[in-house]
């Protein structure tokens, strides 16, 4: 391992030497220093923040992936000038030159990351201790609450569909409603009959009432932490101003809880977060939440509005965690997890083909790699019919595309699996199980695999064939 880290030293030498890794320093300093002065989000400070972190940390991101495509270049450098001869002389096995060359990268990207995470920390302090805030008491309350934690959400608890269904589907039978249906599937019928009992649940009509239950609410039930309700309702029969009315009862008197009303009046189709004072959540760390569609706010109207809590946007409730430091360590982690495989594949190109060459296929499976959720929405992978592959062009390109990303998905990863940015500024946590579920398929086997793809193509190649 000594040669190994021996030229992994070189490497990190060469890379801090080159103009072109200078250049990139440079930018990601403008980057992360100039952004505090020039975002300001939505005016507020919690915006001003958010904004900065989004912005920052992704354009940190892009910077390193393309600072570590150009960082391969050594590899081709050192075949094109003849450098390589001097190396090959010496007693260094080759796998030992792809891997230190590797090595270097990675270390170089990771004390790179270490410095912006530092920044990017040093910033939002800055931008928080400088920044105007829209109110002096709320919004910096948001802040340390929302944005500056490591916050866990929990989806509500169902009741049980099943039952009723069930129930509803031997009263069917007994009637004969199912005697004269062709391709009758009782485990279909079962599963639409539930489905429509949890629809009719999550419409809450005028002066109705839903109980929306947490469990496993792990935090800290001191009364001056919070816990925060997140929701979005779909409105119909809404009053002009697009605005509806109505009343939270959280806590449970039976299980030794205070409880808390909080009418709200909040704009329809859009998230809301709603502050409760955390020692609403029982011993048993359960949090029992009744929302009331009645207008709570005397003297106004009260209009007939028809709630939806639609499935695509359960009501949760988010709890804090962990901190904002370590928050942001686990999302430089998945970063330097994601940098890891594209050094990888960088020097799997650069052993196969010339620098211009190996720079746009690593550049293409780096934007394949991000855009991959997207292409397998785009395409029609319902299609069974493979029997039209041949009926036409179209039809041929394409099955073509489809089962070459077929072929595809077994070495590139899904980099939006890993892409935590929005978590984090959301205040989410960035847990530890998907930072090692990033470990364990980004480092340990898709990089172990194309690094051994790259040890083995050039263990193979003649360094004497220089290709210009």
């Amino acid at each position: 391992m000594s040669t190994t880290w021996t030229i992994a030293r070189h490497m990190i030498a060469e890379g801090i030497r080159m103009k072109l890794a200078l250049v990139f320093l440079v930018l990601l300093g403008m980057v992360v220093l100039g952004l505090p002065f020039s975002i300001s989000g939505d005016s507020s400070l919690t915006g001003a923040v958010q904004s900065f972190m989004s912005y920052g940390l992704s354009a940190t991101g892009l910077l390193l992936a393309l600072l570590t495509v150009f960082l391969s270049r050594s590899v081709a450098d050192e075949l094109v000038q003849r450098q390589i001869y001097l190396v090959m002389t010496k007693p260094v096995a080759r796998w030992q030159y792809i891997l230190g060359k590797w090595l270097g990268v990675t270390l170089l990207n990771a004390s790179f990351l270490v410095c912006s995470g530092l920044t990017i920390y040093v910033m939002v302090h800055y931008i928080k201790a400088t920044h105007p805030p829209i109110d002096d008491r709320y919004d910096e309350a948001e802040l340390n609450n929302e944005v500056l934690v490591s916050r866990h959400a929990l989806n509500c608890v169902l009741p049980d569909f099943a039952s009723p269904a069930k129930l509803e589907f031997q009263r069917n039978i007994e009637q004969g409603l199912y005697d004269n249906m062709p391709g009758f599937d009782p485990v279909v019928e079962k599963v639409r009959l539930a489905k429509k009992y949890e629809a009719y649940w999550r419409v809450v009509g005028p002066a109705e009432m839903r109980v929306f239950e947490f469990r496993n609410v792990l935090c800290d039930r001191s009364p001056d932490k919070v816990v925060h309700i997140r929701y979005k309702a779909d409105v119909s029969e809404f009053p002009r101003d697009e605005i509806f009315r109505c009343l939270w009862r959280v806590g449970d008197p039976s299980k030794g809880t205070p409880v808390s009303n909080i009418p709200v009046r909040h704009v329809i189709r859009r998230f809301h977060s709603i502050p409760v004072p955390a020692d609403r959540v029982a011993p048993d760390h359960t949090l029992t939440a009744y929302f009331y569609n009645s207008n709570p706010y005397r003297g106004e109207p009260q209009f007939d509005n028809i709630i939806d809590f639609r499935k695509a946007n359960e009501v949760q409730v988010l709890f804090v965690v962990g901190s904002f430091e370590w928050n942001l360590v686990r999302l430089l982690i998945l970063m330097q997890c994601k940098l890891m495989f594209l050094a990888a594949v960088a020097f799997l190109m650069t052993t196969a083909f010339s620098f211009p060459v190996a720079c746009l296929a690593s550049f293409t499976v780096y934007v394949l790699a991000g855009m991959r959720s997207f292409i397998e929405s785009s395409l029609d992978w319902s299609s069974d019919d493979y029997s039209m592959m041949f009926t036409s062009v179209t039809e041929f390109l394409l099955h073509s595309i489809m089962y070459l990303f077929h072929m595809l998905q077994w070495v590139i990863p899904d980099f939006a699996k890993y892409d935590a940015v929005e978590t984090f500024v959301n205040g989410r946590n960035v847990s530890l199980v998907w930072v090692l579920q990033a470990v364990l398929w980004l480092v340990v086997v898709k990089t172990v695999i194309v690094l051994g793809a790259a040890i083995l193509l050039f263990h193979r190649r003649e360094v004497a064939e220089i290709s210009v």
